[in-house]
């Protein structure tokens, strides 16, 4: 159903190259893959109108083709380099070109699939959020293990430089501001601030507070022990 009567798009992004680990999202969870934890949850979201799957990888493009439109990305665009802002201009392009979208504006929910434990339960309620606060984006965070106000930068003489006033390298922990990260489980936006903005509409977007179990973030071999850990006991 419309949101705010406007389309939601679900973009998944899995492209087939992975450093950390090899064929990370097609990597096999118990009796799924990775890449389905995300397919689930987007399905599953009463506000999502359509899902897609963008990737390079012929097998994560048949395999996602069953439940969802899939979109085949171009190798330019797959790399390491590549940004999350190239994958959203060609899947605009794409349902421009292909009449699949008018001129009307529309949201966008990209879906990292390497955020297994962002629910569909957490995506509506998201939604709900941003109802709740009469905003357009959103983008979901997690707070920060480590306070930036404590931080430093090296300088070319190998001198210590604080990111922030130097007062606040000594000041207790306690009495600073806590401060939050982009976990990689969320971002909604409407296409025409993308668009205007050149890429993810962060500043002044609303703020998904999301805690540290479910922003767990598949990087590394680690972080899949720590997922099947969490399943077994949630199970």
């Amino acid at each position: 159903m419309p949101f705010n009567n406007k389309k939601v798009f679900g973009l998944i992004p899995a492209r087939a190259g992975s450093k950390g680990v090899l064929g990370k999202n097609t990597y096999p969870i118990n009796s799924k893959l990775l890449i389905d934890f995300t397919i689930d949850a987007a399905l599953g979201c009463s506000n999502i109108d359509h899902v897609y799957v963008s990737s390079d990888s012929i097998d994560i493009l048949k395999h996602s083709e069953k439940r969802t439109s899939v979109i085949e990305r171009p190798e330019k665009i797959s790399n390491d380099n590549s940004s999350a802002i190239d994958v959203v201009n060609h899947f605009y392009n794409f349902l421009v070109s292909n009449k699949l979208v008018s001129i009307e504006d529309f949201y966008v929910i990209y879906l990292q699939p390497t955020s297994p434990l962002r629910s569909k339960e957490i995506i509506d309620k998201s939604f709900e959020f941003m109802t709740k606060f009469n905003k357009s984006s959103l983008i979901s965070l997690v707070e920060n293990d480590y306070t930036p106000f404590k931080s430093f930068s090296v300088d070319e003489y190998g001198l210590a430089q604080s990111l922030f006033d130097e007062s606040l390298t000594n000041e207790c922990r306690q009495n600073l501001l806590p401060t939050y990260r982009a976990n990689g489980a969320i971002y909604t936006f409407l296409i025409s601030q993308f668009i205007k903005n050149k890429g993810f509409p962060s500043n002044d977007s609303l703020a998904f507070i999301m805690d540290k179990e479910t922003s767990l973030d598949i990087d590394t071999i680690k972080d899949i022990e720590d997922l099947k850990a969490i399943l077994a006991e949630t199970s």
